[in-house]
Formats: C-alpha cells, structure tokens, sequence
C-alpha cells in the first residue's frame, strides 16, 4: 500500500545513530552549510551533533554501513542493503538530517551507485522529505526508483498529502546503472505559496513545483535513503557519497555552480 511507505515504527528521535571521527569537506564553497564525505569511516557527519542518524530496519536483514567496495571519491562511502522480500515488512534503511541546522530554503545533493537493475513490485524510495503532520504519517515527498518498459531504471515523485505521483516534467529520465549519479533538490519549506521543491537528475531538472505550500509546520526533515517493498531480486544495495546541504546550487561537478 502506497500510504504506508513510512521510514521506520518510531520517530526521528528514537532512530539508532552509529557514530565517530568526520572526514574533510567538498570543495564546494562558502555557501556550503553540510557535508558528508565518510572518510572518517564513520557516520559521524550525520549524527555526531544529534541532528542526524543513520539507521536500518528491521535487522539483520536491512543494513546500512561505511565501505570501501563502491566510492566516488576518496577512501569510504555509504552502503545501503535492504530486504524486499514480496509479501514481507518493507525494508528500511536511512541516512537523516533533521530540525534547526536545515534552513527553510536549501539545496540538498547526493551521489549514488545503483549496481543492477531491480524490478519495483510497490515502491523503491531513495530520497525523502517528511514533515510533521499525523494525516500523512509525517511522510510528504518520496523521489522513487521506478522501471521503464525499455528495461531501464527511472524516477517518480510521490506525494503523501495527494497520495498519488506527480507528473515530471521530463518524461522518463533515464537513470544510469553501474555508474554514479546526482540527484539534487532545492526545498523551499514555507506554508504558503511561496513554498517550491525542484529535482536535478545529474544536472538536468526533471521536475519543478511551484507556488504552493509545502510541509505543516517550518521543520524540515529529510533522508538519503534505501527504502523498499516488493523487489525482484528482494536484495537492493544503493551506495552513497558526497552529499552536501548549500545555500546554493551544487551540481553535477561537485562544486556551488553561479
């Protein structure tokens, strides 16, 4: 069921954190406000200031990890493993920053590796923002992981207030298997018209929401994220890297462009 895609049986607060030593910064800028680059072999960059956590559940079959198997730069990445064994509890496995150090407008950047393809039989979510507000289940925007007829792995946005996808406005962007790519999304988080969320799939915008309120209440809380119900092969592994939180846009090249 569509509705029930949350991201785990607790709040936010009582996600188990794995902590320790932070890595060097991108180089992307004085409008940087976040960084996350794993090269401390830790997860340190999103939890060490009670703001972040990194989780996985339900265990032993979800996992989330520092690994030197897949990375983009550097020595270390995330590696994300979720069970979506049909008819099983969806898998869950996150990467979270949450409350006073995200501001109300901001672009968030993050680098994946989707080493095969996967048949989605109900959902597969890589990138979320929630909100606080029971009649969704605090959940509000899933970026999702989808198939194409061509055999292809492509994007959908999903919206928990309508319940329902919303239209891209490029059809069908293809999403590159075997090697890295970015998503990035600038959130403007205001109930009022002024509210906006856009998405860049490796630097090229696929959709744009405009003039409209966004989540209940000014927190902001958003994920990096392996999410996943009804998979075929039931494995799914996503790698992370260099994910970053800007005043300004990062791009595809790493670095705040003009």
């Amino acid at each position: 069921m569509r509705g029930a895609r949350v991201a785990g049986p607790f709040a936010f607060a009582a996600l188990a954190a794995l902590a320790g030593g932070c890595g060097p910064r991108l180089d992307v800028g004085s409008d940087v406000l976040w960084t996350a680059l794993f090269e401390g072999g830790t997860f340190d960059e999103w939890t060490a200031d009670s703001a972040g956590a990194a989780q996985a559940y339900p265990l032993p079959s979800n996992v989330i990890e520092v690994t030197t198997e897949r990375v983009r730069g550097g020595s270390y990445a995330a590696k994300l493993t979720v069970d979506g064994t049909p008819g099983s509890e969806h898998g869950s496995s996150v990467l979270a920053r949450t409350g006073a150090p995200l501001p109300t407008a901001a672009y968030y950047s993050v680098w994946y590796y989707l080493p095969r393809s996967i048949t989605v039989g109900d959902y597969w979510v890589i990138f979320k923002f929630r909100q606080e507000d029971q009649s969704t289940m605090n959940e509000l925007f899933d970026l999702d992981l989808i198939n194409l007829d061509t055999g292809e792995m492509s994007l959908q946005l999903y919206d928990h207030r309508r319940q329902a996808d919303l239209p891209l406005d490029v059809a069908s962007p293809v999403v590159p298997v075997g090697q890295w790519f970015q998503i990035e999304a600038f959130y403007r988080n205001t109930q009022d018209s002024t509210g906006r969320l856009t998405f860049w799939l490796d630097g090229r915008q696929i959709v744009d929401i405009t003039n409209q309120p966004m989540a209940t209440t000014p927190r902001v809380e958003w994920y990096a994220c392996n999410l996943a119900q009804n998979l075929t092969p039931s494995t799914a592994v996503l790698y992370i890297d260099d994910c970053a939180v800007s005043r300004s846009r990062v791009g595809p090249n790493g670095i705040i462009a003009d």
